[in-house]
């Protein structure tokens, strides 16, 4: 379904963007894309957000920012499939792992990524990257308890894909383009990852680095 008026002003490897552009891809919806260069914003751009701070999203005037706020958009536009949950309990539950992924897997593996992002190895911050690898590993662990896949073929943390899986399957992505492998001790998230890579709405909306 394509919103005409709608534009998501972008970056590939935002996790926050993949994330909408996940949920996009799911609920089959189509929107103008506008990748921003977040070292050298455009003036338009910041015109419309002053913070510079991507996703943003633009519909009818309306300026809605927040990859979780433009997901709850998306539910109004195509309630069908829905992200956020269906009972008060399942809601809770999808919230809970979106908000851990927002704010403890993101900073968990981020000094990683940013010291290896266009640089060469010579000038890699190793100590950096082992906290990271240690943090990620807790990370993992957290995860492992919350994980009750109803459906080893086709699984997901809750009864479908929800907006855990738009959270979490970016930070996964990015942590393995990195070099913060998936431990083997926690298999069942490996395939759960495992399975996910291999599906449309995750080919369709991966930046470059995950396949290089």
């Amino acid at each position: 379904m394509r919103q005409s008026s709608a534009i998501l002003y972008d970056k590939d490897e935002c996790p926050f963007c993949w994330k909408v552009r996940l949920a996009l891809a799911i609920k089959a919806l189509e929107v103008e894309h506008i990748t921003i260069d977040t070292e050298n914003k455009p003036a338009d751009f910041l015109a419309l957000s002053p913070n510079g701070k991507v996703p943003l999203l633009t519909s009818n005037g309306e300026l809605i920012s927040e990859s979780s706020v433009i997901i709850e958009t998306l539910e109004c536009w195509q309630p069908k499939p829905t992200l956020l949950g269906v009972s008060p309990q399942e809601r809770e539950h999808i919230a809970t792992l979106n908000h851990y992924s927002d704010t403890v897997i993101g900073p968990a593996i981020r000094d990683a990524i940013f010291t290896q992002r266009g640089r060469p190895s010579s000038q890699w911050d190793m100590d950096a990257i082992v906290q990271s690898k240690r943090k990620w590993r807790d990370c993992l662990a957290w995860l492992n308890n919350h994980f009750e896949p109803s459906d080893p073929l086709h699984p997901v943390f809750f009864s479908r894909f929800s907006l855990a899986e738009c959270a979490l399957l970016p930070r996964f992505a990015l942590a393995s383009a990195y070099g913060l492998h998936q431990s083997r001790e926690f298999p069942e998230l490996q395939r759960w990852f495992d399975y996910h890579r291999q599906q449309p709405y995750f080919v369709t909306t991966a930046p470059a680095i995950f396949f290089d």
